[in-house]
């Protein structure tokens, strides 16, 4: 068996993600690979391990005895690389290269993308890079470097994450018309509904998107709860607004020190806090 340091990190990677998703094809494309390459990495851990991980059937890959084996000690180390390259990142003191964003869709597209391009022209050789996710689990993964999140109202992140909450977004009741646009059906959508002052109204169709949800509102399918930032000016309110999610600005500990992360989380933080009015359905005139 050869030593740990012997091992190749991306032949790891690949067997980690097989075990993970169950397929190979899978594998390969959440790391952005060609299926032969994983394959070829895949066969390659195997040849140096001198071990048969999976056995290939009809149905697909199954892992053997020895799969199982090695998958903690294989996690093990992939958490090692990854904080590995958090501290290399962190200590990097230029406001120079890529930051990793993650962010809820309609969070990033109709409240915070005009603060992105203001930030992107002010620190130019700083990267963006914005993906949609609404797990904060991608910290822990290095897929991201930064995480807006949308946490229900009081609640805390993770205690080892760092981060600072930055506003709070409410919600009400939109739209026009005798019925409820369904969401996730009548079992799921009922009991939020009750505590609305439409208890009683029916439920139509379904639509499990804010996009979708906002859309239908418009076209005056019925009423829809949406958050307030999201919904005004286009669609008409009928009900009080009241608090629905916090917004945080979240990185792992290892990161908190990196001057452009930094930057970066202080920019978004104030621009949160500039969107108060929007975020609360208060008059755009509103101040602190």
């Amino acid at each position: 068996m050869p030593s740990i340091d012997a091992l190749n990190w991306e032949h790891l990677r690949v067997f980690l993600a097989t075990m993970r998703t169950g397929s190979l094809r899978a594998a390969a494309d959440s790391l952005k690979l060609s299926h032969p390459t994983a394959r070829r990495r895949l066969g390659a851990l195997e040849e140096q391990l001198g071990l048969q991980l999976f056995e290939r059937r009809r149905d697909g890959l199954h892992p053997t005895v020895e799969a199982d084996a090695l998958h903690t000690a294989a996690e093990e180390v992939e958490r090692a690389v990854h904080a590995l390259g958090r501290i290399a990142q962190a200590a990097d003191p230029a406001l120079r290269g890529p930051i990793r964003v993650t962010a809820p869709d309609i969070v990033g597209t109709e409240l915070l993308m005009p603060d992105f391009a203001v930030f992107q022209r002010r620190w130019p050789d700083i990267d963006l890079r914005v993906d949609v996710s609404y797990q904060v689990a991608d910290l822990d993964k290095r897929e991201a470097d930064v995480a807006i999140r949308a946490l229900p109202a009081g609640n805390l992140p993770a205690q080892h994450l760092t981060g600072r909450k930055a506003a709070t977004s409410y919600q009400a009741v939109y739209g026009e018309g005798e019925a409820w646009i369904g969401w996730q059906g009548e079992a799921l959508d009922r009991p939020w509904i009750r505590a609305t002052a439409f208890p009683d109204l029916p439920i139509r169709g379904g639509f499990n998107d804010p996009v979708l949800q906002r859309g239908a509102c418009a076209a005056g399918l019925g009423l829809s709860m949406l958050p307030c930032f999201y919904a005004e000016p286009m669609l008409k309110r009928r009900s009080k607004p009241r608090p629905h999610f916090d917004l945080w600005v979240l990185v792992h500990p290892d990161l908190r020190r990196s001057p452009r992360l930094r930057v970066f989380r202080d920019f978004i933080v104030d621009a949160l806090k500039r969107h108060r009015a929007r975020l609360e359905g208060l008059p755009e005139t509103a101040t602190d």
